[in-house]
């Protein structure tokens, strides 16, 4: 049941990411065609690619995690014995998510500072732009702690985050023998 919700949750955030990705996308597009096309520019697109970009780079932090695909400095744990570097790592998950609560807490304060503000061109409340941190935060933890056994048990010195992940995903293991 665990490894249906956890399907679930990464499948939906996938989703949601590269469906914003080509909304602005083609809002990007559709700017550049009517402005050097046409001669006129909407005004619009460029603001709304703008919050778009933001919503994306903070739903897609946790699907990076998951993926080994964040900047690391292995050099210390890949000095330490085997048992030493585990204990590193998980100190490292657990700061890591200490720190997600704190961006959380504060991004919900900032977006609930920035509620009544709005953008210049399309009158969106900047709070629900800003919503994208304390939600993003979370889904990153929640992406954290989901892998949080694969993500202390990497051993820097044979396999990258991303092969170790990979490897014991409940995703894969399920797509493999539905196969």
């Amino acid at each position: 049941m665990l490894k249906l919700a956890e399907r679930i949750f990464v499948r939906t955030n996938e989703a949601l990411v590269v469906l914003l990705m080509m909304v602005m996308t083609s809002l990007v597009l559709l700017n550049v065609i009517t402005r050097y096309g046409f001669q006129f520019s909407l005004t619009w697109a460029e603001e709304l690619s703008r919050f778009l970009m933001i919503w994306v780079t903070y739903l897609g932090a946790g699907l990076a995690l998951r993926a080994g695909n964040h900047v690391a400095f292995e050099y210390v744990q890949s000095l330490l014995p085997s048992r030493a570097a585990v204990w590193l790592r998980a100190a490292i998950a657990l700061g890591i998510l200490v720190f997600l609560a704190f961006l959380a807490y504060y991004g919900w304060e900032f977006s609930q500072l920035t509620m009544r503000q709005r953008s210049a061109v399309l009158g969106i409340q900047r709070g629900v732009v800003g919503l994208a941190i304390p939600i993003g935060a979370t889904v990153l933890g929640m992406h954290l702690l989901m892998t949080f056994r694969q993500f202390v048990s990497v051993n820097v010195r044979d396999d990258p985050l991303s092969a170790s992940v990979a490897a014991e995903s409940p995703l894969d293991q399920d797509e493999e023998t539905a196969r």
